[in-house]
């Protein structure tokens, strides 16, 4: 977000006329009003014949005090028409449904604005609010990156009108009159007021016709009792939630900060019923049959029982983590350290792949498979993705299932127009074929690769509280690199083992060689461990990456309690003769030898898939100070297998770093193809 400064009427068209580039030249700005002097607050005061009654509520929450202090705001200006609208809709909602036994719960008990409450006036005047300055052309389509002052994600996407598009927030409120600049952010008058779904994931389904098997199947198997949770208490402790300042690593006189909530969301990944009908399934029988065919017949008379099933076919459809779907492959991300094919080139033969745990306790692979020469799949977001076919004749309808962006599912058939993908506690994503999740095929083909996880993508509480993914103010009272600070307990996968260990996750920043970007750095004399995905069983070999500066720590590494080696000294450069660091420009092999001799040492050259933050245009993988270490070989699967990381020197300012880590099925380590490289 650009903040103007007044520079004349001049520099300001030259710099509106460059603020829209590509298919966003399209992007409707005849009413695009820029001014220069006024605050947010002041914008609205000072146009109070058109928005008194979103006046009455931010006094009514004593917000506009934050809209007048410096920062940088995004708010989604409604005028009073569309205020008496929203009022009016939400009474009506609560209303014919307030004597049913879960009635609809909009907080809002009466259409006049004089009865809103003040609880209520706070949540709509924070649902307008994102604590980010985005224009227009910032936006495209899918989920706005940064939560509005609710913590919830508002997405946008774009209609054509008179042939210009047209931004639409929640596919509901559209942008009428946006991009008016001032100096602490930017206003975007909207036609309808902002309204997330209250819904929670099972009544977002139930809600919505065309998805009335998977609906009917979460019913049946109780499973979506299982989806209510929203915010959860953690053991009654108090855990700093929102409290500030936190204790900031290298961050000088900065501050950091605890993560303000605990909440619970959910991702599903659903079919339609027009998915189901093409392959004959048209009736809850005819599903748990097809279940069947793939999970067994135990427990057949109870849907309730994790062993049934139909209960197995529905609990892998989902995850107990929001994501959203253009944050699921992170190398979209703005300060990642992929570079995008307009900011320093793409590698255009790298697939990018994230992985993730399901409710089934089972593996889902998410792949942008950038690799395919088929433009269209190229640009395409699939589950279980593989360049190789089905294994089993019966799964090849059962992998690389593409999962529908809003703006292409809501065009390709008038019925789904209004699909709805948020609510209140998660988000579903349409796919175009079904899900099943099958051992043998996973095993033998679709995990049966590197399997690179970024270390905050293991703790879902980071995605799911606004952690991860955050974007900072860059203002006096915080740490510039958005430094969190973990309070111990606050993740399910971490255990503590010495209370002095300290937590910090760095949000991507300009600095550093970072896979994704991001960093969590681990102060103290730390003691904890991490528990690994449940991938299927196998040998596997365990790799950790990060970087190795003289601030590092002695550490000791455990698998499953077992101690694996002698303790690693972090501090050294991977260029040191112990490690053998030769840069690839330096060997007349392009490095293969080099990588040989440091596999012998124990240790790996950063990937070739991502550039260095700090040297722009550097691959990771030409930078001696970052790199993988092997911890292990063995066999892994399911779950229970942990990850133990113990300081074994004394001086307390020293650091644990670690990026990601790898897990890879022996037969492609022992591969004649280079994994290792990318």
């Amino acid at each position: 977000m650009r903040i103007f400064k007044f520079i004349g009427a001049l520099a300001i068209a030259l710099t509106i006329g460059a603020s829209f580039t590509a298919c966003n030249e399209d992007i409707d700005t005849s009413n695009r009003y820029t001014f220069t002097g006024e605050t947010v607050a002041d914008f609205i005061l000072n146009r109070e014949d058109r928005f008194s009654k979103m006046i009455t509520i931010l006094k009514q929450a004593n917000m506009l005090g934050l809209l007048s202090t410096y920062g940088t705001y995004t708010f989604f200006l409604p005028g009073d028409s569309a205020i008496d609208t929203y009022l009016r809709e939400q009474f009506e909602a609560w209303d014919s449904t307030k004597n049913d036994p879960t009635p609809a719960w909009t907080g809002i008990t009466s259409p006049y604005l004089e009865d809103l409450s003040d609880s209520m006036a706070v949540v709509i005047a924070k649902t307008h609010i994102i604590p980010f300055g985005y224009e227009m052309a910032e936006m495209g389509e899918g989920v706005i990156d940064t939560r509005n002052s609710n913590y919830r994600y508002l997405s946008g996407s774009f209609v054509t009108v008179d042939e210009k598009f047209r931004i639409m927030i929640n596919n509901h409120s559209g942008i009428i009159e946006g991009d008016n600049l001032v100096e602490n952010g930017v206003v975007h008058i909207v036609d309808e007021a902002v309204t997330p779904s209250t819904n929670s994931v099972p009544k977002l389904l139930d809600d919505q016709p065309f998805f009335s098997l998977m609906s009917a199947a979460l019913q049946e198997t109780e499973f979506d009792k299982k989806l209510q949770n929203y915010i959860l208490q953690l053991n009654g402790e108090d855990y700093k939630l929102g409290s500030e300042p936190a204790n900031c690593w290298q961050c000088g006189n900065g501050q950091a900060r605890y993560p303000q909530s605990y909440y619970v969301k959910y991702t599903g990944f659903v079919e339609t019923d027009d998915v189901f009908a093409a392959e004959g399934i048209y009736s809850l029988d005819d599903l748990k049959a097809y279940a069947e065919k793939y999970y067994g017949t135990e427990d057949r008379d109870n849907p309730k029982s994790p062993n049934n099933a139909l209960y197995k076919f529905v609990a892998y459809h989902f995850l107990e983590r929001e994501l959203n779907y253009n944050l699921m492959i992170q190398h979209k991300l703005e300060h990642s350290s992929y570079k995008s094919e307009g900011n320093g080139g793409l590698l255009p033969d790298v697939d990018r792949s994230d992985y993730f745990e399901t409710m089934l306790g089972t593996m889902i692979k998410v792949t942008r498979p950038l690799s395919s020469m088929d433009p269209e799949v190229a640009q395409n977001i699939y589950l279980n993705f593989s360049h190789k076919p089905a294994r089993q004749q019966n799964m090849r309808k059962n992998i690389n299932v593409r999962i529908y962006d809003v703006t292409t599912f809501t065009s390709m058939d008038e019925k789904y127009a209004q699909f709805a993908s948020n609510g209140m506690n998660g988000i579903i994503h349409p796919i175009d074929k079904i899900l099943i999740y099958n051992e043998d095929e996973m095993k033998g083909n679709v995990l049966n690769e590197r399997m690179r996880f970024d270390i905050a993508s293991l703790l879902p509480e980071l995605t799911n509280n606004g952690v991860r993914f955050s974007r900072w103010q860059q203002t006096g009272s915080k740490c510039g690199h958005g430094d969190w600070n973990i309070p111990n307990g606050y993740c399910k996968n971490i255990k503590v083992n010495e209370p002095t260990t300290e937590w910090h996750y760095f949000c991507p920043y300009s600095w550093g060689c970072n896979y994704l970007g991001d960093e969590i750095i681990v102060v103290g004399q730390y003691d904890f461990e991490y528990r690994l995905p449940p991938v299927p069983e196998g040998t596997y070999e365990l790799r950790l990456g990060y970087t190795a500066t003289s601030i590092r720590a002695i550490t000791q590494f455990y698998v499953d309690g077992k101690v694996t080696g002698i303790p690693v000294d972090l501090r050294i450069a991977f260029s040191n003769e112990r490690i053998g660091w030769i840069s690839d420009s330096k060997t007349d092999d392009e490095g293969v030898e080099n990588d040989k001799t440091m596999r012998n040492h124990g240790y790996m050259k950063a990937p070739a898939s991502y550039n260095c933050q700090h040297t722009p245009g550097t691959l990771a993988r030409n930078y001696d100070g970052a790199g993988r270490i092997i911890i292990t070989q063995k066999t892994f699967g399911g779950d229970g297998h942990w990850l133990r990381m113990k300081k074994v020197d004394e001086p307390l300012d020293r650091e644990f770093n670690h990026d990601y880590i790898e897990l890879v099925p022996k037969s492609v380590v022992t591969s004649h193809i280079p994994e290792d490289r990318f």
